[in-house]
């Protein structure tokens, strides 16, 4: 009975109640509704939760597209996360409220001093000019003008504005240290001196302003003064993160590692319960290159507030940057369960799956990102790196140069944006972007290499050559640089240094099998055979299990007409890796010359009917088939390879190559090119097919590219050189394919394709 009442009670009165509610719900306007989240939005703004204010504010403006004052408060929100990616969140959500409302005065100010930030002065003065037209006594405007001209080096009326700024406001001690540092940039140290002095007589105790001045000092080369100034601001607000942030970073900006290390420290130890010092510290071990540390701090960051949004999110981004997928996903799974996502997890979710190499799967996710944020910079330089994945090198190219556009600051755009330029031959370009990088961070060795990389291409070996050896004088351990080096003493027919150098490279690293390869080479360039397949065996002793060794050393055997050595050592290299091409290529060569093949076949045969599903053996089957132009043969062995092997890419590569050469279906030869590229990215081989493919695509930009990596590796294959010929010319390069052409007939007169090449010469 009691069951029957309550269930009355509920149907006849929580029911209705319920229904009157979900009705005025239902019936709000969006006015209403507007009104309701912007409420809410407030309210978790003064409680400090951010990430919920944000979702309240974007309900707002889906509600109303044209509220400039919703954008400009998402900014403020953004600017005060302070992350790389909430930064280029607010240069978006500020652009979009002076578009809608110029009168926000707050919003051109803060939009201008980011355009600072990122170098662009002229931007900057821009949103300076259009404050002073309706404010034209407004400080903050005259302060961000001033900045902007001495930013364009326009000394004379840069300090004008900043002194009209002074007189408006005296009290700002920023105007101060801004003239200051425009006198000293003018050499004018004493001006410079006297403008902090009258400061400091003002506002004696200002921690802005002692600081100022010891930068000052420091500068003027008086280190135990600016010591002693640098101790009086933290004495005077050692509670104040921004105090200790701002001497890290002048110590930094100096690459005095001890002295900002220590004032990081010192903070960390001040504030033993708080993420935000371990943070800081993750970031300063992340810049010298120290990872073990970075990662320690990181972690201890998230440890001691495992709520804290910009902790967890630097310790995710620092596993991405360092390929620790599993660690990611640990970190995330919390986050994407959520019922909503923020636009940093999205971004970390796409990265993630991008890491992981499903790169379709990653494209529509960060073009979803970049639809709903334009002006998310590390969106488009993610899809960028997505699309040099695919070798889209023009669509990664823009994405990149867009990223830049948003975040010129950001090293790591303009290093991806260096190695797309290589990828398209435009060396100069790459070497500016390789330039900007090392100056934003003269530590980062990647961006040092791929300076090198890029004077080697642009064929100014000085200026490589300077490059790599200041690497060995810094990093004496770096086995590329050696390498590198090495490669230009060859260049300057320098034997014994190139070998020295190349020798140095296998010290550091064993397994350099290109300095080994190098090695062989040049003795057997010399008429020492034996010495270099001796060099190859020690090397094999030292790492016996590297199957590239084993494939070189078949290769000199063969040289020698060792028959049985060359075979051993071919079948040893796929004992280790059953998908190395060359070896295949090798092995199938070496029946061949010993008119062996009907031998061979008949022996993989029967290891067929012991063990069908033997795919190394239809491999090998495919290309000896290959070898009697049973092209049909071939492809059956190639497919039966993949049947059982779906990655299996030297089947995949040698299929591809046979249906493009043999009037097969284009598109499924470009997928099988595709797959087996994905799969071995630095084999010359499957460049070169995927390459031919994209010619025959009429897809010329990325045939080049392709090609061009793969003259690159294969320097002495006519074919290859002939490919590459032809596919410059037809992306409109005839200078170029004329001397491509001509170099590979000088090569070999013979090679398949030479005829071609002979009648597109003669038409030229």
């Amino acid at each position: 009975m009691r069951h029957k009442t309550r269930m009355a009670f509920l149907c006849c009165v929580v029911l209705p109640f319920l229904l009157v509610n979900i009705a005025n719900c239902t019936q709000l306007s969006d006015e209403e509704k507007k009104a309701r989240h912007q409420e809410r939005g407030k309210a978790y703004f003064e409680e400090q939760k951010y990430q919920e204010a944000l979702i309240e504010l974007k309900n707002v403006v889906h509600l109303d597209p044209k509220d400039a004052k919703a954008y400009h408060q998402m900014a403020l929100i953004h600017l005060k996360l302070g992350g790389m990616p909430d930064l280029q969140s607010a240069f978006g959500e500020l652009t979009k409220a002076v578009e809608l409302d110029p009168s926000i005065q707050d919003a051109q100010l803060k939009l201008g001093e980011l355009y600072l930030l990122s170098q662009q002065p002229q931007k900057a003065k821009q949103h300076a000019e259009v404050v002073l037209v309706s404010s034209p006594n407004d400080p903050k405007g005259h302060l961000l003008q001033g900045r902007s001209l001495i930013m364009e080096r326009d000394f004379e009326k840069g300090i004008e504005e900043l002194k009209k700024s002074l007189e408006l406001d005296p009290d700002n001690e920023q105007v101060y240290v801004d003239l200051a540092r425009a006198y000293l940039i003018l050499e004018k140290p004493e001006e410079a001196e006297d403008v902090l002095d009258k400061g400091l007589t003002k506002k004696a105790n200002s921690p802005t302003l002692i600081l100022a001045k010891g930068e000052f000092y420091s500068l003027q080369g008086k280190n135990t003064e600016a010591e002693a100034l640098f101790q009086e601001v933290l004495a005077l607000d050692p509670e104040n993160y921004d105090y200790y942030v701002k001497i890290a970073g002048y110590y930094q900006t100096n690459q005095k590692w001890k002295e900002t290390e220590e004032i990081y420290q010192r903070l960390a130890t001040r504030k033993p319960a708080s993420e935000v010092p371990q943070m800081f510290l993750g970031e300063f071990y992340t810049f010298i290159g120290d990872g073990a540390k970075a990662s320690a701090h990181f972690q201890k960051g998230v440890e001691l507030n495992p709520k804290s949004d910009p902790a967890r999110n630097s310790l995710i981004n620092f596993y991405l940057d360092n390929r620790q997928w599993d660690d990611v996903e640990k970190l995330m799974k919390p986050l994407l369960e959520a019922k909503s996502k923020s636009i940093v997890t999205k971004i970390f979710e796409a990265r993630l799956i991008l890491g992981r190499g499903n790169v379709d799967e990653a494209i529509p996710l960060f073009q979803a990102i970049i639809k709903d944020e334009p002006n998310q910079a590390m969106a488009h330089q993610y899809l960028g790196s997505a699309f040099a994945q695919k070798n889209e090198t023009v669509q990664a190219i823009q994405e990149f140069t867009e990223a830049k556009k948003l975040a010129p600051q950001d090293r790591e755009v303009r290093k991806a944006l260096a190695v797309a330029r290589m990828a398209e031959r435009s060396y100069k370009m790459a070497i500016e972007e390789a330039q900007m990088a090392i100056r934003l961070n003269p530590r980062d060795v990647q961006a040092v290499h791929i300076l090198g990389q890029a004077y080697f291409g642009e064929k100014d070996f000085s200026s490589a050559k300077n490059v790599y050896q200041a690497i060995i004088d810094q990093i004496p351990q770096d086995a590329i640089a050696h390498f590198q080096l090495g490669l230009i003493d060859q260049q300057d027919k320098k034997v014994q240094e190139a070998i020295d150098h190349f020798e140095e490279a296998l010290k550091y690293n064993p397994d350099f099998v290109q300095a080994l390869s190098h090695i062989a080479n040049i003795r057997l360039s010399m008429g020492e055979a034996p010495q270099a397949r001796e060099r190859v065996q020690q090397q094999i002793e030292r790492s016996s299990k590297n199957p590239y060794f084993y494939n070189l050393l078949g290769r000199l055997w063969m040289q020698a007409k060792q028959i049985d050595q060359a075979e051993k050592a071919f079948k040893q290299a796929l004992d280790l890796n059953d998908q190395l091409q060359d070896s295949y290529m090798n092995l199938a060569e070496l029946y061949h010359r010993m008119n062996r093949v009907d031998e061979a076949v008949m022996e993989y045969e029967r290891l067929l009917d012991k063990n069908p599903k033997a795919a190394f053996a239809h491999m090998i089957l495919g290309i000896m088939a290959e070898q009697r132009n049973e092209v049909e043969k071939a492809q059956r062995y190639y497919r039966k390879t993949l049947e059982i092997s779906p990655k299996f890419a030297p089947a995949a590569n040698n299929l591809a190559w046979l249906m493009a050469e043999n009037g097969g279906n284009l598109d499924e030869a470009l997928a099988h090119a595709e797959d087996a590229f994905s799969q071995q990215g630095g084999n010359p081989h499957i460049a070169d097919t995927l390459g031919w493919i994209y010619y025959k695509k009429n897809a010329h930009i990325k045939a080049v590219s392709l090609l061009g990596e793969a003259v690159e590796k294969l320097p002495e294959n006519p074919v290859v050189r002939y490919h590459l010929g032809m596919a410059l010319l037809k992306k409109g390069e005839p200078n170029n394919a004329k001397k491509t052409l001509e170099f590979a007939l000088k090569m070999s007169p013979t090679f398949p394709g030479a005829e071609e090449a002979r009648t597109t010469l003669e038409s030229l």
